[in-house]
């Protein structure tokens, strides 16, 4: 881990430079934490991070520091002002250079928008800026491993996917498992994409629940690290609901908030 001083800079560039995975607003205090604003981040990690660097913020004040966790690399600005410790926390491509006078300048800008009565609208279009644009994708299906279409979001231009829901699950779950048996369970393998011509369903599996996107084949690569924040709130809400499944899907209707926060469909 790094630790920068010298916590304030208030440089002026464009922060339409940064393009950043994901970030989240959160107000620290002693005894309790409130979460202001995520964009491309999950809650679980969010929570994470909080956990990890709570302590630290707390006592230091105002800084910055830098670090890896996992696939990420995570750049964490904190500020004093009246009501705690603001803090920003940023993620990004563990691999990715970022130009680090511009993220400085962003967070002069968050926490000068912060601290002069701030709104929700404007804290939310400085961080639009230069969080990467959420991924265009026709379709996002969420299936058990028996077939049963458990939450479904598509575009209301294609009709043919809209009117074979359950016809297309069925589909999924059976390739999933065609595959399994294909490659061998014991090797750990799991098919991560049928392609198609101009198209292509991105799988990713967890738990034999299915998770399949239905998109163009360019800016897969983004769209599977979407895929994978979906994944984890999936289970962060439904973990328990899923391992006694009813056969009642009504209670994963709420889950197109989530959905709306990684991809546009």
């Amino acid at each position: 881990m790094i630790v920068l001083e010298h916590p304030f800079q208030d440089i002026v560039t464009d922060p339409k430079s940064l393009e950043l995975l994901g970030l989240g607003l959160v107000s620290i205090t002693q005894h309790k934490f409130n979460i202001i604003l995520m964009k491309g981040i999950n809650s679980s990690l969010l929570d994470k991070l909080i956990r990890n660097y709570r302590e630290e913020i707390i006592e230091k004040e105002e800084g910055k520091l830098i670090d890896l966790i996992g696939m990420y690399t995570v750049y964490i600005h904190f500020f004093k002002v009246d009501t705690g410790t603001f803090s920003i926390f940023y993620i990004n491509e563990k691999d990715k250079l970022i130009k680090y006078d511009d993220l400085c300048s962003l967070s002069s800008n968050i926490v000068n928008e912060f601290c002069s009565n701030y709104s929700n609208s404007n804290l939310d279009a400085i961080c639009s800026k230069v969080v990467v644009k959420l991924p265009d994708v026709s379709a996002i299906f969420i299936v058990s491993s028996a077939g049963h279409s458990l939450f479904s979001k598509i575009k209301e231009e294609n009709e043919f996917l809209r009117d074979n829901v359950i016809q297309i699950g069925g589909f999924i779950s059976a390739m999933l498992t065609f595959s399994s048996e294909l490659i061998g369970k014991e090797s750990g393998e799991n098919l991560k994409a049928i392609n198609f011509e101009n198209h292509q369903f991105l799988v990713n599996m967890k738990d034999d629940i299915i998770f399949a996107c239905f998109t163009e084949t360019n800016n897969s690569k983004v769209i599977k690290k979407h895929i994978d924040l979906i994944v984890e709130e999936f289970f962060d809400r439904y973990e328990e609901r899923v391992k006694n499944f009813d056969g009642d899907v009504t209670a994963f209707n709420e889950f197109e908030s989530v959905i709306d926060k990684y991809l546009t469909i």
